[in-house]
């Protein structure tokens, strides 16, 4: 509580780059529909034209469920170590869980799952037939719960930029139907 005569200035401050101020006579700060981005410290200078300002610094804590900020598919050989990734956003820091075909996978028989704070990772250590396919991360914590689809796959087929299917194929093979198509075979 600030008091003094004459009347301090309450000041208070978002400590980003941009340090946006708040004024007024209240040594409380209401901020209403609060987002994450207004999470940081705060800090609350009282000042009047006697004496120095006093000034307080106070931390604020959004709380918010996960959202995924990247989920990496793979391709590998077999025979071959590989990882796939997932990151997400949240606070409180979210926890992990990986599945295949709607069963829950464990660090176990060539896989490995290793979480560090905001990502995770599973690996297959040494890739076999029926590791190739759709794995799902699930990131969940006390608010909510997001999941993102990832894929190893086998090399010569992959993911498009467009996010859809592709498969690579020999050059010479679309010189062949290319020619077969001028010449009409």
């Amino acid at each position: 509580m600030a008091n003094g005569r004459p009347e301090p200035v309450i000041t208070w401050r978002h400590l980003t780059p941009t340090g946006r101020e708040f004024e007024g006579e209240e040594e409380f700060l209401e901020i209403l529909g609060i987002t994450r981005e207004q999470s940081g410290k705060y800090e609350c200078k009282a000042a009047n034209e006697v004496s120095t300002a006093d000034v307080k610094q106070v931390r604020v804590t959004v709380n918010y469920p996960p959202t995924i900020t990247e989920s990496k598919s793979n391709v590998s050989a077999t025979g071959r170590p590989v990882s796939l990734k997932c990151a997400a956003s949240a606070v409180p820091t979210p926890d992990f869980e990986w599945y295949r075909d709607d069963t829950r996978i464990n660090s176990a028989n060539g896989l490995e799952i290793r979480s560090i704070g905001s990502q995770s990772f599973l690996t297959v250590t040494n890739v076999t037939e029926e590791h190739y396919g759709n794995y799902t991360c699930v990131a969940t914590n006390k608010l909510g719960i997001t999941n993102a689809s990832l894929f190893l796959y086998r090399p010569g087929t992959g993911i498009a930029g467009n996010g859809s299917m592709c498969l690579a194929v020999p050059l010479w093979l679309l010189a062949v139907s290319v020619f077969c198509l001028l010449s009409k075979c």
